[in-house]
C-alpha cells in the first residue's frame, strides 16, 4: 500500500517542480497558480518525462501555452525542455500592466529552459505589440524580447516582418529643431 502513495507523491513532486521551473522562466508573475488542462497525462519520474495529450493547456497567470501534445523533459528534477506540437502549437504571454502582449504559433514550440528561448518551428507567427513576424522558424529570447527568423530556401518562402514605427509625440516635434532653423544663417 506504502508504494502506490509513494509514487503518486513522487509523480506530483516531479510535476510540481517542473512546472514551476517552466512558469518561473516564461511568466513574470510566479505567484500564480498553474493550471494544466489534457485529455490524457502520462508522467514517468525515473526518466524525467511527462506527456500531456489532447487539448493540452498550461497556464500560469497571463502565459499560456496551447498545443495537441505537450512532452516535458527533465534532468535530475530540473526543467530541461518543453517541446509542444499541434496544428498549431500556440503560445501567448501579457505584458504586466498593459494590453501589449507576444503571442506565436507554429507546427512545433519548443522552450529551451537553458537559455530561456522559445523556438517557432514549421509555419511560424510571432506578434509583439502591433509588429508582426511570420517565417519558418523563429526564435524568441523571453528575457530580452528579441526576435531572430529564418525563411525555408527550400521552398522559397521568406521571412516577413510588418512593423509600425511610434509615432512620434507632438511635444518631441515642438521642442526639435527642423532642418530649415538649423540650416539659417549659413550661406
Amino acid at each position: 500500500m506504502n508504494s502506490p502513495i509513494r509514487l503518486i507523491r513522487s509523480t506530483l513532486t516531479l510535476l510540481l517542480l517542473i512546472l514551476s521551473s517552466f512558469a518561473s522562466a516564461i511568466d513574470v508573475d510566479r505567484s500564480q497558480a498553474i493550471e494544466i488542462e489534457s485529455d490524457s497525462a502520462v508522467i514517468d519520474d525515473s526518466q524525467g518525462l511527462s506527456t500531456y495529450r489532447g487539448n493540452v493547456i498550461i497556464s500560469q497567470g497571463s502565459t499560456e501555452l496551447r498545443a495537441d501534445s505537450i512532452t516535458v523533459f527533465a534532468n535530475d528534477r530540473r526543467l530541461s525542455q518543453i517541446v509542444a506540437t499541434g496544428s498549431p502549437a500556440s503560445f501567448k504571454q501579457q505584458d504586466p500592466g498593459t494590453e501589449q502582449g507576444t503571442t506565436g504559433q507554429a507546427e512545433q514550440i519548443t522552450y529551451n529552459a537553458a537559455d530561456a528561448l522559445l523556438i517557432f518551428d514549421g509555419n511560424a507567427t510571432l506578434s509583439q505589440s502591433t509588429n508582426a513576424f511570420s517565417g519558418e522558424k523563429i526564435e524568441y529570447d523571453i528575457m530580452r524580447k528579441a526576435i531572430r527568423a529564418n525563411g525555408d530556401e527550400n521552398s522559397g518562402k521568406r521571412v516577413k516582418i510588418q512593423y509600425f514605427p511610434s509615432e512620434p509625440s507632438a511635444e518631441t516635434d515642438i521642442n526639435e529643431p527642423s532642418q530649415s532653423d538649423d540650416n539659417k544663417g549659413i550661406e
